[in-house]
């Protein structure tokens, strides 16, 4: 693949530009140096658990975060798109009657409601990083400016039908895995990463985006898309190019 006449390389961190340890590939800041290609990410986590890998590769350029609720400058959030408050509390009621543990975002707060262990591991992320409050009740999170709601249960494909059959401005879908979120329909990772090179005035097809889930195909919508070798089936159908999974030394397909 050549980067002749790529301005912006855009990519998803966990699956993709992260190892399974959560490490970095050692060589992409290198790499990037010698394409002289900046990068930045698009990514489904939280601002403050992407703050490590922003500082190691140096990124300067805005970076987006929640699946697309929220874009960065920095510290500062030039862009955001809650969930309606309205949507949010039929929802999270939907997820209580199910018996479902949940995480609900702000930028500086974690609401948490039941126990999942996966759900554990997200939250073991943001200690000392953010503020966790434990056995929130509905009231509390739907006074606030929810970004993001994280979920994981046995039962959550019939879940995300009950929880998509009372929104109009809010969507359920599989995230990665057997870990699904709520979000507004208006912050996907495409419809933002529009707003991203809007405001760095980049044309799309001078874009390469790369990823591995169900959360990047709205990506792939928008600019060309690679997929990771351990990508899911459907984002391979839709990527324009492959390389090797997250394990391997992607960055020397650059």
């Amino acid at each position: 693949m050549s980067l002749k006449n790529i301005k912006l390389i855009v990519a998803d961190l966990d699956g993709t530009l992260l190892r399974d340890d959560k490490s970095l590939d050692r060589n992409i800041k290198s790499v990037l140096i010698e394409k002289n290609v900046p990068l930045t990410f698009v990514s489904g986590r939280n601002v403050h658990i992407i703050q490590d890998y922003i500082k190691e590769l140096d990124i300067t350029l805005p970076y987006i975060t929640n699946n697309g609720a929220n874009m960065f400058l920095g510290n500062k959030c030039i862009y955001e798109c809650p969930i309606d408050s309205k949507e949010l509390a039929d929802c999270l009621h939907i997820l209580v009657k199910n018996e479902v543990a949940f995480l609900a975002y702000t930028n500086e707060t974690i609401y948490s409601v039941g126990y999942q262990e996966g759900l554990d591991g997200f939250k073991k992320r943001l200690i000392g990083k953010c503020e966790i409050i434990d056995d929130a009740n509905i009231e509390d999170i739907v006074s606030e400016s929810i970004f993001k709601v994280v979920m994981i249960h046995p039962n959550m494909e019939n879940v995300k039908d009950q929880l998509n059959s009372v929104c109009d401005k809010t969507v359920c879908m599989q995230s990665e895995g057997i870990v699904y979120t709520l979000t507004s329909k208006d912050s996907t990772k495409g419809k933002t990463l529009k707003k991203l090179l809007e405001y760095l005035d980049i044309d799309s097809s001078s874009v390469l985006a790369f990823g591995d889930n169900y959360n990047d195909i709205s990506m792939f919508e928008v600019v060309d898309g690679v997929a990771m070798e351990n990508a899911q089936d459907h984002l391979k159908e839709v990527a324009k190019y492959s390389t090797k999974s997250n394990e391997a030394s992607t960055s020397r397909d650059l």
